[in-house]
């Protein structure tokens, strides 16, 4: 799989996680509940970072 690839697919699943936990929240109204979700959206967003800086200073 590409590096470009992955990272596309890192950011989208970033996006769609953070999605599904605000939509959680709403209909649940606890953000406290969901905050999993939340991280689990967060730490794919800062893999995402990595991977696309570390790309860049290999070129």
């Amino acid at each position: 799989m590409s590096p470009k690839l992955t990272n596309t697919i890192l950011l989208s699943l970033a996006f769609v996680t953070i999605v599904i936990g605000i939509h959680r929240s709403i209909e649940e109204a606890d953000i406290a509940g969901n905050y999993w979700i939340f991280m689990i959206a967060l730490t794919l967003y800062i893999l995402y970072r990595y991977r696309k800086k570390r790309d860049s200073a290999e070129k």
